[in-house]
C-alpha cells in the first residue's frame, strides 16, 4: 500500500509495483551473494591479521585431504558427514 502511495505521488502508475517487485527480486540475490562473500572475505582478512588462518586448510578445502586433515585434529563428526557427502 505504502508503494502505492507512493507511486501515486510521483505521478507513475500503478504498474510500476510490478517492475519494482521483478527487479527487487533480481537484486535482492545479488545483495545477498555481495553480503555474504563479503563475510567471508572479512572473516579471512581478520583470522590472517590474527595469525589464525590455516593455510593447509584452506587449500585442502573441499577435497579428501580436508577429511584427513579433520580426522587427524579429531573433528570426527565433521570427517563423518564429509565421507556422507554431507
Amino acid at each position: 500500500m505504502v508503494l502505492f502511495a507512493a507511486l501515486h505521488s510521483f505521478g507513475l502508475p500503478p504498474e510500476g509495483v510490478a517492475v519494482i517487485f521483478a527487479v527487487d527480486e533480481l537484486m535482492d540475490m545479488a545483495r545477498t551473494s555481495v553480503n555474504v562473500l563479503g563475510n567471508g572475505l572479512a572473516s579471512a582478512v581478520v583470522a590472517r591479521w590474527e595469525g589464525e588462518f590455516d593455510y593447509a586448510k584452506a587449500k585442502a578445502f573441499g577435497t579428501p585431504e580436508e577429511i584427513r586433515i579433520e580426522t587427524a585434529e579429531g573433528n570426527l563428526a565433521f570427517a563423518q558427514d564429509a565421507r556422507r557427502g554431507e
